[in-house]
């Protein structure tokens, strides 16, 4: 799922996968050290962990238009998985949470491997899509969280000050939640609901975070790139 701009050789899934951590473990292009570096090995070696990896790989196959074609049905399938569980009341199904919490915990890892990593991988997707894949994965989040708070409301007695009426209050509720509005309506009323509220808050602000810093950047490669066409397009005219 890489976000460069260059364009470069396409290469197997797995063996870019590795030359992107061979890239950070021998400092390429990107002189790291400490923390920083073991985050971004971290980053890059999780990364085999990611049912999106394999799907990238397999459709890869076919060519770049199928993979990011994959991609765009994975993640648009993650953000209505959750959905369509709450809608057919598979809400005290433990193995849908288990399956949400995954596709949560891969979408953390592909968002902020964007901030991190994606200097030491040599795939290139055009930024304009990148952006807009953000904002799914944003959603995909907030409704995954939703899942969450129906299915421990329908397991644990008093987790709401009040009972939620359905999928539609959980969904209004997580959305709520990640606006840090807090009308006071429905409100987490034991413990371990609070600090499901504080993981929320904690990932939305962070994913804003990485998202503004990502977008602002996206933004001044475009222009370079742009202006860069725009030269080349203006000096060819000149030559004629």
């Amino acid at each position: 799922m890489g976000h460069g701009i260059a364009q470069h050789r396409q290469r197997p899934v797995f063996k870019n996968q590795v030359y992107t951590v061979l890239r950070i473990w021998r400092n390429y292009s990107h002189h790291d050290y400490g923390l920083e570096r073991i985050i971004r090995l971290f980053l890059a070696s999780i990364q085999f962990l990611t049912l999106g990896l394999y799907i990238k790989h397999i459709a890869g196959k076919l060519g770049s238009t199928a993979r990011k074609m994959s991609i765009e049905v994975y993640v648009l399938a993650k953000m209505i998985f959750p959905l369509v569980a709450i809608k057919l009341h598979w809400t005290d199904q433990f193995w849908v949470l288990i399956l949400v919490n995954y596709f949560l915990f891969e979408t953390v890892i592909y968002v902020t491997s964007l901030i991190f990593i994606s200097d030491a991988s040599r795939e290139s997707v055009q930024p304009r899509r990148s952006l807009a894949l953000l904002f799914i994965n944003f959603f995909e989040i907030l409704l995954d969280f939703a899942f969450m708070y129906i299915y421990f409301e329908n397991i644990t007695p008093g987790f709401f000050t009040r009972e939620l009426e359905g999928g539609i209050d959980a969904i209004y509720f997580s959305f709520v939640t990640a606006a840090t509005v807090g009308y006071g309506d429905i409100a987490p009323a034991i413990p371990f609901a609070k600090k499901l509220v504080i993981t929320q808050i904690t990932l939305t602000f962070v994913f804003v975070g990485l998202f503004l810093n990502y977008f602002s950047n996206l933004l001044q490669r475009v222009h370079h790139v742009d202006t860069d066409n725009l030269y080349k397009k203006t000096r060819h005219k000149d030559k004629k």
